[in-house]
């Protein structure tokens, strides 16, 4: 089946939207209802996982994958970390007291958003060994998910409870969180394929039944949200089901609406360069803009405009190092 970027337009404008719901985030941008404030956490990177597993492909070898993920995962990291944001941290701030903190603050980096693509790429490889099982049986695939996400959600609170009696520990602690993270982020993963492999990504109903729906999935997604979460710090609420109750039932309804809405343009050209965002949006448009004390709207609205000439620079001047092209080739040895 084709990828949906090819055929389904309205998955850029939600790839866009999720990245407008990250960057309000980040601008401090939060509304006056504490509980839509709280819907939202359920929501961004839980919708975000879910769309990356939608481009999910097997390759012709483990090889190959792991080359394209290192191309449109990897290699971004390490940019958007060093040139030239961990270089404007270093001279414009006093966080940094010495240059060989400097040189290793790409762990964790000091462009913290980067996170999520380090988790990004651990859930890929898990899952590309999780879709393995499809040739077996797809309910093999559940319990092994299931299992996992278990385990995975009781090992962090005991990982938490345990990382600061262990200096090693507390110091890669956010590379557990990472892991955590990504294995409690399968489930969108395993999904998302059901319903590309299912053809439900081509739906067509009409206003009345999206208004419907929607609505219905949104109230649903507002009395299961979770306090407490936090996927950046593997946090994951008291009753973490309920989660992902409230996670999918929003990606629901927001898809739903959005491949019904005809005019995204805006969405779709920052869907597309998503990743790009991601780099560049919170350091050092955004540090820059809350040290001239601006009110975090025009913080939110000022970085959203930045972002075009932010896509323009380094989508053409440095296509390698931001997955718009392959930096590692693949060779087939065979």
């Amino acid at each position: 089946m084709p990828q949906p970027k090819k055929r389904f337009v309205y998955i850029d404008a939600l790839r866009g939207f999720c990245m407008l719901l990250i960057i309000m985030n980040h601008s401090h941008f939060t509304f006056f209802n504490e509980d839509i404030n709280l819907l939202l956490v359920n929501t961004r990177v839980p919708f975000f996982f879910f769309l990356s597993g939608l481009f999910f492909k097997q390759y012709s070898c483990f090889k190959e994958f792991f080359i394209k993920k290192v191309n449109h995962l990897v290699v971004p990291y390490f940019f958007f970390s060093y040139i030239p944001f961990c270089l404007f941290a270093y001279f414009y701030t006093d966080r940094y007291s010495d240059i060989l903190y400097y040189l290793t603050a790409f762990i964790p980096p000091w462009n913290t958003p980067l996170w999520f693509l380090r988790s990004l790429f651990i859930a890929f490889l898990i899952y590309y060994l999780i879709d393995k099982l499809d040739k077996k049986s797809k309910w093999l695939q559940v319990a092994v998910i299931v299992i996992l996400v278990f385990l995975t959600y009781y090992t962090n609170k005991e990982f938490k409870r345990i990382r600061y009696d262990y200096p090693l520990l507390e110091h890669t602690s956010f590379l557990f969180n990472n892991l955590f993270t990504a294995i409690m982020a399968l489930p969108y993963f395993f999904l998302a394929q059901q319903v590309k492999k299912r053809g439900w990504l081509d739906f067509k109903i009409n206003w009345p039944l999206t208004i419907l729906l929607s609505s219905l999935a949104f109230v649903l997604a507002y009395y299961s949200k979770q306090d407490g979460f936090s996927y950046y710090a593997a946090y994951f609420g008291r009753y973490f089901i309920f989660s992902y109750v409230s996670s999918l039932a929003s990606i629901f309804g927001l898809g739903l609406l959005l491949a019904k809405i005809k005019y995204t343009k805006f969405l779709q050209f920052i869907g597309k360069n998503s990743l790009i965002v991601l780099g560049c949006h919170a350091l050092p448009v955004i540090i820059i803009l809350e040290n001239f004390k601006i009110h975090f709207s025009w913080v939110f609205l000022i970085t959203l405009a930045l972002m075009v000439p932010c896509i323009y620079i380094f989508k053409n001047y440095f296509p390698k190092f931001t997955a718009k092209e392959d930096f590692f080739k693949f060779k087939d040895n065979h």
